[in-house]
């Protein structure tokens, strides 16, 4: 009776050991497939003497790398926080999008600020169509234009998209995003659009919730009414933020839906 006891115990500490094992591995290691695709991004970002993320490489943990935030049983990277960390001195960067692909279990990307103005040919945000973990990419305060949103089309996991103060214009065609059925929230402050174009059978931002288009009256242009009244046909769309906007006159019979608050 007494050694089916301590076989008994011995088994549940050895369990234990194991568990304590697994979770210290994950916390002071990396797999190698993404600390190599993480150095590939701190190349493509940087060069030689550059201070970009300057201590990534330093050491071996990727876990104590600035921006990356890790999954502690996977060990598999799940959020990088990369905003503003281009220096402005290397010029307009075409991002390779690819380099994010090891990144089995991403779900929160940030590359704010960092002087993008588009995509390498053939590899742009739809080679992440295969991340169903990501749910949150910021964009913002690069030089994106409408062309970014083909590309983005495939990420049918987001529930929050941020592509503000770019360059968008014109026409934001939402038809371009059909895949995009799980969005909640989208950020298009400091951008010049002037309607959403859909059909009846567009699927994209069909979920959309909250709607961001502070400070899109810059330079004296005037909030388009064609662009409010187009946004009342999202089904779901019930907060817009107009912050810092040049408004005049009344909207609110453009903007009648039922409980929308603005």
């Amino acid at each position: 009776m007494g050694l089916n006891r301590f076989s008994s115990l011995a088994g549940t500490l050895m369990i234990y050991a194991m568990v304590l094992s697994q979770s210290w591995w994950s916390c002071h290691g990396c797999l190698d497939e993404e600390r190599s695709a993480l150095l590939r991004i701190h190349s493509s970002f940087n060069y030689s003497s550059g201070t970009f993320l300057q201590p990534w490489g330093k050491v071996a943990d990727c876990c104590s790398w600035e921006g990356v935030d890790y999954n502690f049983t996977t060990g598999r990277v799940v959020e990088l926080y990369l905003p503003g960390k281009r220096e402005e001195g290397l010029g307009d960067l075409y991002l390779n999008v690819s380099l994010f692909r090891p990144f089995q279990e991403l779900q929160h990307l940030d590359l704010r600020g960092n002087f993008i103005v588009g995509c390498v040919e053939n590899e742009g945000f739809e080679r992440l169509s295969g991340l169903d973990s990501l749910v949150f990419l910021d964009l913002g305060e690069n030089k994106f234009d409408n062309s970014v949103l083909s590309s983005l089309g495939g990420l049918s996991s987001l529930k929050s998209l941020d592509i503000a103060y770019n360059q968008l214009k014109g026409s934001f065609n939402v038809t371009e995003l059909d895949a995009l059925i799980n969005l909640e929230r989208v950020n298009l402050a400091g951008n010049e659009i002037d309607k959403f174009v859909l059909s009846e059978d567009t699927r994209g931002f069909g979920n959309v919730s909250f709607i961001s288009l502070s400070n899109s009256t810059s330079n004296g242009r005037a909030l388009p009414f064609t662009l409010l009244e187009s946004l009342m046909k999202f089904p779901y769309f019930r907060t817009l933020s107009l912050a810092k906007n040049n408004l005049e006159g009344s909207f609110g019979t453009t903007l009648d839906k039922g409980n929308l608050w603005y």
